[in-house]
């Protein structure tokens, strides 16, 4: 297939997720077949280790697909990356292989593009879908009022756009010539999304839509964790990166005043404090205890922070609980002998692979050196020289 027979790239990056790739093929083939759009779908392999390669070895013949291998895992954002930069079609869309577009809403928008040459990229927000027995709709991930053209170069509009509808600029399609001067593999300190939408705006007209053109999981019958959560828990200071990174070329040319500065602090303290309570109730969900103790105490510098379900006492006391036992867990292949005085109100509230390694039994067996979580400093005593204790009240007192 020549580069002018292609109109749409769909471009999937994967990672041992066979099953899921194999729906987003299938139904990606069919729609867009059906609609007699010509596309290509862009399947990259970052290094899966189950069937996956296989199964995209049974594509070879299937002409709109264009299937790559990396030969070393590189991660989401740099296969993210790779994906994009392999499009032929004169758009590319973006799509996580759990994902599926909505066919009808991509030929709108790649109409839009087509007949206005100055929009270089168009925006929506996503559907969240919880994947669960069935593919039920949670609604879309923000809300605009209707469509919004940002202006080749206005950093401030932008911006200003992003504030007050608290949008992330994640799900995208993008003309190719823009494409190839806005997209690549991962910068540190800084969101992807920001960062590349940032860099459309400095080469075309941005356009957002209010109404989704793809369904995204949100809740995975796969166990693993989504992207999407991992980001909002692990990644959430990147978006303060990119919101900074975006003021910075508003600013590039001036010098702002003073009330500037301080507005836009304001502005991106309120923003930010969404977005790290988000990633605070999703830590405590998953009862990650010391990152959410962390966390909590970066918010609470700026605001008093609400802790649901918990209290910071709790939170103190699982930390330092959740810390101890890691390090145990790193001397000792051996069950972790948890002292009785620890109460199982406390112990249930640890995470799953946590309280696997505990036990309250004390081994008879001599198999290799114990490991022993104490709040009584005589628990476990005489130890033997290949012991060693792990004493709770030290661990708790870090927690302050």
């Amino acid at each position: 297939m020549s580069n002018s027979e292609v109109l749409l790239s769909i471009c999937v990056p994967t990672y041992n997720r066979q099953f899921l790739l194999e729906r987003n093929v299938n139904f990606h083939l069919e729609w867009f077949r059906k609609m007699g759009m010509s596309f290509e779908i862009v399947i990259v392999d970052d290094c899966s280790t189950d069937g996956t390669a296989d199964y995209i070895a049974t594509l070879a013949d299937v002409p709109e697909v264009s299937p790559y291998r990396r030969t070393r895992n590189s991660g989401f954002v740099s296969n993210y990356a790779f994906a994009m930069r392999r499009a032929r079609g004169r758009y590319a869309v973006f799509l996580g292989d759990d994902d599926l577009l909505i066919p009808e809403k991509v030929r709108e928008y790649v109409g839009i593009m087509e007949a206005e040459p100055g929009i270089g990229m168009v925006q929506a927000p996503w559907l969240l879908v919880d994947a669960r027995g069935g593919q039920r709709d949670l609604g879309p991930f923000y809300r605009i009022p209707g469509p919004t053209r940002q202006s080749r170069g206005d950093f401030s509009s932008f911006l200003n756009f992003v504030f007050n509808h608290h949008v992330f600029p994640e799900f995208l399609i993008v003309r190719r010539d823009v494409l190839a001067r806005s997209i690549s593999s991962a910068t540190p300190f800084i969101f992807w999304a920001y960062l590349y939408t940032v860099r459309a705006l400095d080469k075309a007209d941005v356009l957002f839509m209010p109404e989704p053109f793809a369904r995204v999981t949100a809740i995975s019958d796969d166990p693993r964790m989504q992207q999407g959560n991992n980001e909002c828990m692990f990644q959430w200071d990147t978006y303060r990166g990119g919101i900074e990174y975006l003021a910075a070329q508003m600013w590039k040319n001036k010098i702002p005043s003073t009330h500037e500065r301080d507005e836009f602090f304001r502005r991106l303290v309120e923003f930010m404090m969404v977005r790290q309570g988000v990633a605070l109730r999703l830590h405590i969900e998953a009862r990650n205890w010391p990152e959410a103790y962390i966390l909590y105490n970066r918010m609470a510098a700026y605001q008093t922070v609400p802790l649901a379900g918990t209290s910071i006492g709790t939170l103190q006391k699982l930390a330092g609980l959740v810390v101890a036992a890691k390090e145990a867990a790193a001397f000792s292949d051996l069950p972790i002998i948890l002292d009785p005085a620890v109460g199982n109100d406390i112990v249930e509230l640890l995470p799953v692979a946590v309280k696997e390694r505990i036990t309250r039994d004390i081994p008879t067996y001599d198999d290799g050196p114990r490991a022993w979580l104490r709040l009584d400093p005589r628990f476990g005593e005489p130890l033997r020289r290949t012991d060693a204790a792990f004493d709770l009240p030290t661990y708790l007192d870090q927690f302050i």
